[in-house]
Parts: C-alpha cells; sequence; structure tokens
C-alpha cells in the first residue's frame, strides 16, 4: 500500500512540475497553422535537461514545407541547431519559419531570428 501511494505522490508531483514547466519554457505549440494550412507552427517536446538547461525535439511548419530538427535552451539562449525541412516548391507562402536559428520567448510569445540574429517572425503559444 505503502508502494502505490508514494508512486501516486511521485506522478502527482511529475505531473505538476511538467504543467509548470510547459506554462514558462519553450515546450509547447507555437503558430496557428497545427490545424490550418498554410500558416507556420512549431511544436517543442522536451527530450532531456541537465544541470538547467534543456533539450528536446521539434517538429512544425513554414505554411508549406515540413519542419523537424532539436531545440536547445542553454544559459537562458534558445537554438535550433539542426533544423531541417521538405524542399516543395509553394506559391504564395512566405516561408520564413525554416529560416529559424534562435529564438526568444517572452511570455506567450516566441520571437524567431535566423543566422544572423535578425527577427524574422513570431509565433503566439497555442492554448
Amino acid at each position: 500500500m505503502k508502494r502505490v501511494l508514494a508512486l501516486a505522490g511521485s506522478l502527482v508531483l511529475a505531473f505538476v512540475l511538467s504543467s509548470c514547466g510547459a506554462a514558462t519554457g519553450p515546450v509547447g505549440t507555437w503558430g496557428n497553422g497545427y490545424n490550418t494550412d498554410k500558416q507556420p507552427y512549431l511544436e517543442l517536446s522536451l527530450g532531456a535537461e541537465q544541470n538547467g538547461d534543456t533539450a528536446g525535439y521539434l517538429q512544425g511548419s513554414d505554411g508549406c514545407n515540413r519542419l523537424t530538427g532539436q531545440w536547445m535552451l542553454a544559459s537562458g539562449e534558445l537554438t535550433f541547431p539542426q533544423l531541417g525541412k521538405t524542399q516543395i516548391a509553394c506559391d504564395g507562402i512566405d516561408s520564413w519559419l525554416s529560416k529559424a536559428a534562435s529564438g526568444s520567448i517572452d511570455g506567450n510569445v516566441l520571437t524567431v531570428k535566423d543566422a544572423q540574429g535578425k527577427t524574422v517572425g513570431t509565433l503566439d503559444r497555442r492554448g
């Protein structure tokens, strides 16, 4: 019985801690394109945490091409060190998100920057 209670308590604590982290960190869905064609979005999932740094995997779309890769949050700096995409030609789509190299989070807004540090766009945290 004690083992069951300890396990249940651990699960509740893990849920509470993961819920808190998801609301303030990069983990989650950013942008409106998740259920809408031709709109950019990113989904960031947690892969590992160590010494206050976090890293994980991403998937999404620039509105036309699928994006996949990794993200890292180290010393407060969010980067996308490995970002790959499909190469489909789409008319009328601004594929700014495929240029993502880094980003910063202010509340529920992810500001995306290219390799030169220039802001290329923003994504709002989804619900």
